[in-house]
């Protein structure tokens, strides 16, 4: 009898040792892949000097840490024993997020704005933190009065932060608390107006709506405004391309909102990989449509901004309301306009002057880094030709302008700008 039992227990063993060897050889289970940003280890090749040197043995390790077989529930299930036993995780031991008790969940750096600790990324004096804030504004203040006059507006989208919208929620004496400071959103929403640099504020708008809406504007468990919320600003946002260029675009109807749980209403959460979802508060989706209006004007308009703007890209009707509405995430990658490309391999003053709109929308904690150069490399393809340097001020050079800039300007007076 116990030589019949250590031998089940024997091919039990076998069994379940060669079920992860087949698994991670031909992946015949698929799995929902886990949340977050890991760097992928290489296979590691075998040599002898690399197994001389130990270097195979090192590489082999964390590549199999990847690459095991069932990799995926057995990671949900081990983050599930952790936070259901001693509510542990590693993404808040790690500082990433933070969790309240009634389980809503903040981003670090969205803890840093709440305390008004977020300019130390910047510079640890006040004064030089405006100092930047400032160029800024002033480079946003000449981009708007040069293009304007021939036909591109460009606007900042001050979007809200979870932090101002949910304050009554956020985590109490955290190690993030510092000397209150300079924060990026109250710079710029008193600076662009003084300046009269165009722009929408919908921080002061979330504010205003809070407690008056029949769904969240932020979700309980994600980063970004709400899906709706989205929606909603969407219309706003049209709306406000309307009285700049006094035009009638096409406008967006929202339907009634129903309950509805999805990615990006959870995507801090996410970051536990978890097997099941926290306790939380409904969300809610809604139908978004055009109002086929024949006769409006449907404008381009390039987005280069932060990741809020995903939600207005992924469930409202962009691509019928505008000709072309590429993204250029923080200045980076190129969404939304053919394959996905850099904004290095554009023709910067080029796509500019196409475009009936340039819309700079950033969130709170997004500020920080606003336009993320493009004010200060459109200028100078403004002012400078390739061969070309020059001061930084360029309220020195009002009248300058390229040959580039002269030539794009001819183009497209005669409609011959592509």
């Amino acid at each position: 009898m116990r030589s019949r039992t250590l031998t089940i227990l024997f091919a039990l063993t076998a069994i379940l040792l060669f079920a992860f060897m087949i698994q991670q050889a031909t992946g015949v289970f698929s799995f929902k892949e886990l949340s977050g940003v890991t760097q992928e280890q290489a296979k590691p090749e075998l040599s002898f000097d690399n197994l001389r040197g130990g270097r195979y043995q090192t590489e082999a390790e964390n590549y199999l840490q990847q690459h095991y077989g069932f990799r995926e529930p057995l990671t949900r299930l081990y983050n599930q024993s952790l936070w259901t036993v001693f509510r542990y995780s590693k993404v808040v031991e790690d500082q990433r997020i933070a969790i309240t008790d009634d389980n809503w969940i903040f981003e670090t750096p969205t803890i840093e704005e709440y305390y008004q600790s977020r300019s130390y990324h910047i510079a640890n004096d006040a004064s030089e933190v405006a100092n930047k804030f400032e160029e800024e504004a002033q480079r946003l203040r000449q981009i708007q009065a040069i293009l304007e006059p021939y036909g591109t507006h460009v606007f900042v989208a001050l979007l809200p932060g979870k932090e101002q919208v949910c304050a009554e929620h956020m985590p109490k004496n955290t190690q993030f608390f510092e000397e209150k400071k300079i924060t990026a959103f109250d710079f710029y929403s008193k600076r662009l107006k003084e300046l009269g640099v165009n722009h929408i504020n919908f921080g002061e708008w979330f504010i205003q709506q809070k407690g008056h809406t029949d769904y969240p504007l932020f979700p309980q468990t994600g980063a970004h405004w709400s899906i709706l919320a989205a929606m909603h600003s969407t219309d706003s946002l049209i709306r406000y391309m309307e009285h700049l260029s006094d035009s009638n675009m096409i406008n967006i109807t929202i339907g009634a909102p129903f309950k509805r749980t999805m990615r990006p209403d959870a995507d801090v959460e996410n970051l536990m990989n978890l097997i099941w979802p926290l306790r939380k508060a409904p969300n809610y989706l809604a139908e978004a449509n055009t109002d086929h209006d024949t006769t409006a004007w449907r404008p381009r308009l390039l987005t280069i901004g932060d990741s809020f703007y995903w939600n207005i890209a992924h469930f409202t009707p962009v691509d019928d309301i505008f000709t072309k509405a590429p993204y250029w995430y923080y200045f980076s990658s190129v969404y939304f306009d053919g394959p996905e490309s850099k904004v290095i391999e554009k023709d910067l003053l080029k796509e500019v002057l196409m475009s009936d709109f340039v819309m700079l929308s950033y969130s709170t904690v997004g500020l920080y880094q606003m336009s993320n150069t493009f004010s200060s490399r459109i200028l100078h393809e403004i002012y400078y030709d390739e061969d070309e340097t020059g001061p930084v001020d360029f309220d020195s050079i009002p009248n300058k302008r390229s040959k580039k800039f002269l030539r794009y300007i001819e183009l497209k007076q005669h409609n011959a700008l592509e």
